[in-house]
């Protein structure tokens, strides 16, 4: 998934369970940061020092990445037997991905209990993406390939490009069983956003007589201008009067200015620094995060508040994944 599910419309879900706007849009921001978390800050606070958390990597190049980045937040190990059921070899990783998972509704229902709106948040990307993710793992294993052939190491869904991640998208898994096999993301997301909506109602003591009148608003504003994302959450902003992604003013807030505006709304992180950093850290020349003074601007943001709740949600799925003998 991407910002237009978690931004859009978890921010849409969020506000429609009635959540203030507020509450909202912290959950909504706390959900899509975690895609955009790639490069850490090295922060002097006046005085005071803070490491940033890394909640994402588009390089599978160590063991620490695929243990504290990917099984945490983007590929939580689902229901093994339900994956081998649905693949046509029979056969499923221990670390399959499958939707509405035990250890990512645990992740969920823990965040909702602690009723910290960023870790709520960060739960949330993390259970979406059961959906989206299904039948992937967040290792390099032969249970991920869609193409034998290819030239991209089966990790993740890499060999599947974006196409997972599509809102308005359809496409073919040939892993899988019969008609599983034609997926349409619509229908993922859709169920996807019932659940979060009956999650956020339940702890708001509401009941979801209503869902469906809202999932059909938001699946309707999916189909919307398909393959153009832009378009879309474009018309998100007008069409379902949601504020934009402010990625930057919650960075501002905390007393860090991004070099370059770029394109927050989908790429969501410095693509150039991200870059230059690893390649220095490649090469061994420092750790590879960027150091900033926030001027004792950071100590008290939300962006501090979300790194502690990315921390406390690696902590325990850490734990639970432990248990289980899966990290």
């Amino acid at each position: 998934m991407n910002a237009e599910f978690h931004y859009y419309a978890v921010l849409f879900l969020c506000l429609r369970a009635g959540l203030p706007e507020r509450r909202a849009v912290d959950i909504a921001f706390a959900s899509q940061y975690v895609d955009d978390a790639i490069l850490p800050y090295d922060i002097d606070d006046g005085g005071r020092s803070y490491a940033t958390q890394v909640t994402q990597n588009y390089l599978f190049w160590d063991e620490r990445t695929l243990r504290e980045v990917y099984l945490p937040f983007h590929f939580l190990p689902g229901d093994r037997e339900r994956a081998s059921a649905e693949r046509a070899d029979g056969k499923a990783s221990r670390w399959a991905v499958t939707p509405d998972s035990p250890l990512a509704k645990e992740l969920l229902v823990a965040a909702l209990r602690a009723g910290d709106d960023f870790r709520i948040g960060i739960a949330l990307h993390a259970y979406a993406d059961t959906w989206a993710h299904q039948h992937f793992s967040g290792r390099i294993e032969e249970g991920n390939a869609l193409d034998r052939s290819s030239p991209l190491p089966p990790a993740g869904h890499l060999q599947a490009l974006r196409d997972p991640d599509d809102a308005s998208g359809s496409w073919i898994d040939p892993r899988l069983a019969g008609g599983l096999s034609r997926v349409d993301n619509g229908e993922r997301f859709r169920a996807a956003a019932r659940k979060i909506y009956r999650y956020l109602r339940t702890s708001l003591r509401l009941g979801f007589e209503d869902e469906d009148l809202h999932l059909d608003e938001l699946s309707a504003a999916w189909r919307r201008y398909p393959g153009d994302i832009k378009a879309r959450i474009a018309s998100a902003t007008v069409d379902l009067g949601l504020p934009p992604y402010d990625r930057r003013g919650y960075l501002a807030a905390a007393g860090i200015a991004e070099a370059e505006a770029g394109d927050s709304l989908f790429a969501g992180y410095d693509k150039l620094a991200w870059a230059k950093a690893q390649v220095a850290r490649r090469a061994g020349i420092g750790s590879g995060s960027r150091r900033v003074a926030t001027r004792g601007l950071y100590r008290d943001s939300a962006l501090r508040r979300w790194n502690e709740a990315a921390r406390e949600h690696r902590e325990l799925a850490l734990s639970l994944l432990k248990k289980e003998s899966l990290a």
